[in-house]
């Protein structure tokens, strides 16, 4: 087998995303998959009922904001973005709902609804940003898209300073860069039924709100304004399938059931790979320039450079690096018919959502199980998200059916769940994950009457089954390790751990692309960012087509996406049903 210039181990989305980008700026460049496929957390498969197509991970997509949209030509290799107009959605058990929609106007009429001062805040957010629309664009970019810095953190202090104090907030932008998400909702907003949405929101996006120093992150999410979250036509695994398209036509060659046992190391440097004896090409050395690793932390320098390379300092402060931030229990569902929530009949526009949460009705409720999860302690009451993808995108089911997931997050390694004692991880092997979805179930029946009644069939996704399924997602850690405060921002993976940007680690010739700044999405940032810095060192950053900006593909292709393909007629703006109410 031929060298590279570039080996990427390991074919997720942000692995292929690097690849991607490297390939089409010239580069020979080699992906090794442990896998038969690539995408294992971007993955779509039938469970079981034929037909009925399961978004087993990724679910909620966020590609529209990445510059790899159009840089990559991502809709030309077949991804096709489908949405509804209602974003987000949270039912209660009072028979009201609040709902997040792409028109500002229906968001700020939903919220009224509950509070009149809530919809005010609303409204002075989104006068301040049509007024600071540049820079709070510019920040949102660099949040994502660009290594941290000191400067990026004055500037969105600064920022804020100027929002709160347009909102009457007595509060500084440095007062919220050290609050939890949770202190800050309760300084802005009177109603449970806002508060309650954005707490659930930062859940949704892995920003914690009970952590310290995320209060900027629930304050961005606070205006409730448009978001760049879709499905893909077909399911999520569309979005590995584009980045695979687009590698391979730019001459990128991938190697699948090939896991790699060792990165090599000549001359002090990371200088290509060698392959497990029960790979495809079992024992094969294959050289390379750089090497990129798109596995989580843990397995590239202990499992794969090992000990004996990086010293005993390095390897003993990799080691204790963190996976236990709570993790999902996901239940998906093949249904003969679309859920219907008792709400509806408060606001039917809760229909026409493909996303949402359940449970969680006050602040402290969602805090008080989030503290739980933080302790090991599963909640005593489900509370979680809600996944349609069928209103979105008809083509996940039969016609006339739907596929549906609802989720909550868990300790990785329970120890107790109402009253009673858990062993820790081994408690996912001993039938927790089956009593979990009974309790899911009923709460989601608790909301929508009849769910029960319309369940063809289930499957469970428990953390176990997450890292049986890519075992580089250790404890079934979805982000690439936990994105709590010590491992977030300018300190993730770990100090040190990466030099002059976010993906060079501190051993020479290896770069990083997962456990990196900002966390494993569907944003594609983290691939993005290894990209750029591998072009840079590499003498290939100044191709002509490499000039997509964060949010750009977005903003300009926003009104042409489709919307509501698979909402029925009734729930339609206009429809009978919002005749009626």
């Amino acid at each position: 087998m031929r060298d590279y210039d570039v080996i990427v181990i390991g074919g997720g989305i942000n692995g292929l995303t690097t690849a991607a980008y490297l390939a089409k700026a010239g580069l020979r460049v080699g992906l090794f998959e442990a896998r038969g496929q690539c995408g294992a957390h971007c993955d779509t498969v039938e469970l079981g009922l034929p037909g009925f197509l399961h978004n087993t991970h990724a679910a909620w997509l966020v590609p529209s904001m990445s510059p790899a949209m159009a840089d990559l030509e991502l809709e030309r290799f077949g991804l096709q973005l489908l949405g509804t107009d209602v974003l987000f959605a949270k039912p209660f058990s009072d028979g009201t709902n609040t709902v997040q929609a792409l028109d500002p106007m229906r968001t700020h009429e939903s919220v009224g609804r509950h509070s009149e001062h809530d919809a005010a805040v609303l409204t002075k957010v989104g006068a301040y940003l049509m007024e600071h629309g540049a820079d709070a664009l510019e920040i949102n970019r660099q949040s994502l898209f660009a290594p941290p810095s000191s400067e990026l953190a004055d500037r969105v202090a600064a920022f804020n300073d100027g929002l709160l104090s347009a909102l009457g907030a007595p509060l500084t932008g440095d007062d919220v860069s050290r609050m939890t998400g949770f202190e800050l909702l309760e300084v802005l907003f009177e109603s449970e039924a806002v508060r309650t949405v954005t707490g659930a929101l930062g859940e949704f996006t892995g920003q914690w709100p009970l952590n310290r120093r995320v209060g900027p992150q629930v304050l961005s999410l606070s205006g409730m304004l448009p978001m760049a979250v879709h499905t893909a036509r077909g399911g999520s695994h569309a979005l590995t399938h584009a980045l695979v398209q687009c590698f391979v036509s730019h001459g990128g060659e991938i190697w699948t059931t090939c896991p790699v046992d060792k990165i090599t190391v000549r001359d002090g440097r990371a200088g290509g790979i060698r392959l497990s004896p029960d790979a495809l090409l079992p024992g094969e050395e294959i050289g390379a320039r750089v090497v990129v690793s798109n596995v989580t932390l843990v397995p590239t320098f202990l499992w794969m450079l090992g000990e004996e390379v990086i010293g005993a300092d390095w390897a003993r402060r990799i080691k204790y690096f963190n996976y236990d931030d709570p993790q999902l229990v996901g239940v998906h569902y093949a249904m003969k018919g679309d859920p219907e929530f008792a709400s509806a009949a408060y606001d039917p526009a809760i229909q026409r959502s493909w996303v949402g949460y359940f449970g969680g009705e006050s602040l402290d409720e969602i805090r008080g199980a989030q503290s739980d999860v933080m302790a090991g302690v599963v909640p005593d009451r489900a509370m979680g998200g809600w996944f349609n993808f069928t209103r979105a995108d008809p083509s996940q089911a039969p016609p006339g059916g739907h596929t549906v997931m609802a989720w909550m997050s868990v300790p990785p390694r329970p120890r107790r769940w109402r009253g009673t004692r858990l062993n820790g991880w081994d408690a996912w092997r001993g039938g927790l994950g089956e009593a979990l979805a009974d309790a899911l179930t009923d709460r989601y029946e608790a909301y929508a009457p009849g769910f029960k009644d319309l369940v063809l069939e289930r499957h469970i996704n428990t953390p176990l089954d997450q890292e049986n399924g890519n075992p580089s997602a250790i404890r079934g850690n979805m982000i690439g390790g936990s994105a709590i405060p010590e491992q977030f921002g300018a300190n993730r993976p770990l100090p040190g751990v990466v030099e002059k940007g976010v993906s060079r680690s501190f051993f020479p010739g290896l770069y990083l692309s997962n456990s990196i700044h900002p966390y494993g999405a569907t944003h594609l940032a983290t691939g993005y960012l290894a990209a750029v810095e591998v072009a840079e060192d590499l003498d290939c950053r100044d191709a002509s087509w490499w000039c997509a900006k964060p949010m750009d593909w977005f903003l300009a292709n926003l009104g042409r996406i489709p919307l509501n393909l698979g909402v029925d007629d009734k729930w339609k703006p206009g429809g009978a049903a919002e005749d009626r109410a």
